[in-house]
């Protein structure tokens, strides 16, 4: 009887599949589970090899570039995971109205839920029992495109430091052509912008103090305007984000745009995805004056009887809705006057039990190339999540391991700077990106270079 079957009988494995795979030396099982998610229906987590393994051996958690109905992935499982126990948590994120079941809503936050609810039964089913290990089991999450933004979520907040009355916990990620940051795709976002010049000095100073990110000096021409490629699959997403997310409000969700764990959204919420405040009417001196009587004249008690003026419902109501929207002009005049200034968070909390993991953050070298609207990429995408990441590092985390004393090497700047690089990793790569036919993955060397990584943390583990 399988293992996750036994230790819950709320959930059973739907149909196992064994076949003969040509690039292991075992052979390949796969398994499918039911999942409910409370009253939102129910997903499937397909199990690779899980049972082929010993129960504390690491498992990688794979997350579907995209959406799918059935319960195998659309793509197949990389190759890089394929010599790893894996489980493939088969989340639900499409367009409202494309789906069978309309009366759950696939838009965001569903997709999240689905992803915690399915991580939620890997901690509860194949987690490490206290009595079997010293330690929880590690776990390495893999996504990509969409599944990359909820991969990044999901890491940064189960990413415990590993006590031993933790079942599992997240070591690593591995995060390809991830949006993590939605609120880019906003047209009164600072990128959309041109940049303010900062003189040298300026930058040393901020340096010094840990202020300056690479996102911050990235050259003019990275953040030039070329025409939209309608096949790039950075401009796809763009164009879905409407369809994807319910409101704008959806975007600032730290879930959704992962480097909001470490700032605050330095732009407004709009009321929609593409009207930006600049373009909202400015002429309200005059109209504050009427505003002001409007609203000092309105009495909520008194009666249409006792006011000569308010002979029909048309004159009653038409006060209230001249003072509505001159209220809305104000606060988008406000909006305008008085932009939202960038400022950092401590991540994670001082206090916290969580730890940044181990990251590997891969763009497509070709697809970078062919930026969107202000420069904002794949790449720069990767770069604003890598930089803040290894911000935190720096003046979080080494700052207290200092503190706490046996780890005086954290004083050199440059060893920080090392350290922060080699636990959070930044490259380009090569990739298969076909919008037709779905979206693929790495190619041959991306997966190779993801392979090489998860080996070498691995590794690590045992020493």
């Amino acid at each position: 009887m399988s293992r996750w079957f036994r230790l819950s009988r709320a959930w059973c494995v739907i149909r196992p599949v064994r076949v003969q795979s040509r690039l292991l030396s075992t052979r390949y099982s796969t398994e499918y589970v039911r999942v409910p998610c409370a009253s939102s229906g129910e997903i499937t987590i397909s199990l690779h090899n899980v049972s082929q393994h010993h129960p504390a051996t690491p498992l990688a958690i794979f997350i579907p570039p995209f959406s799918h109905a059935g319960a195998e992935p659309a793509v197949p499982l990389p190759a890089s995971l394929l010599d790893h126990p894996t489980a493939v948590i088969n989340y639900r994120w499409q367009p409202h109205g494309e789906h069978d079941r309309p009366e759950i809503p696939l838009q965001w936050p569903t997709p999240i839920h689905d992803v915690l609810f399915g991580y939620s039964w890997l901690l509860s089913n194949l987690g490490t029992a206290n009595d079997e290990s010293p330690g929880p089991r590690s776990a390495y999450i893999y996504g990509s495109y969409l599944g990359a933004s909820l991969a990044a979520g999901l890491a940064l907040t189960e990413s415990h430091l590993p006590d031993p009355p933790r079942r599992m916990t997240v070591r690593g990620l591995v995060a390809h052509n991830g949006i993590y940051n939605w609120t880019m795709f906003l047209p009164d976002h600072p990128i959309h912008k041109t940049p303010r010049s900062t003189s040298k000095a300026d930058r040393r100073a901020k340096r010094r103090r840990g202020l300056l990110l690479p996102l911050d000096v990235f050259d003019e021409a990275v953040r030039a305007e070329p025409e939209d490629d309608d096949s790039d699959p950075f401009t796809l997403l763009q164009h879905q984000t409407p369809l994807l997310f319910s409101s704008p409000a959806d975007l600032f969700d730290p879930f959704a745009s992962a480097c909001l764990f470490f700032h605050t959204p330095n732009l407004h919420v709009p009321d929609d995805f593409t009207t930006p405040l600049s373009a909202s009417s400015s002429t309200l001196p005059p109209e504050w004056t009427q505003a002001i009587d409007i609203m000092s004249s309105f009495s909520p008690s008194s009666s249409p009887s006792s006011s000569p003026s308010n002979g029909s419902p048309e004159s009653e109501s038409e006060p209230d809705e001249t003072a509505d929207e001159l209220l809305a002009k104000a606060a988008q005049r406000a909006k305008q006057q008085n932009p939202p200034r960038k400022g950092y968070f401590r991540f994670p909390p001082r206090q916290s039990t969580l730890r940044l993991p181990e990251t590997l953050l891969l763009y497509d070298d070709a697809v970078a190339s062919r930026k969107g609207k202000g420069g904002n990429s794949f790449k720069l995408q990767a770069t604003e999540l890598a930089s803040v990441m290894r911000r935190s590092l720096g003046m979080a985390e080494f700052r207290q391991r200092m503190a706490n004393g046996g780890e005086d090497e954290f004083a050199d700047l440059n060893v920080r700077a090392r350290e922060a690089e080699r636990r959070v990793q930044l490259a380009g790569v090569g990739g298969s990106a076909d919008m037709e036919g779905g979206l693929l993955g790495l190619d041959e060397e991306g997966e190779e270079v993801v392979g090489e990584w998860l080996r070498d943390r691995i590794d690590e583990e045992r020493m």
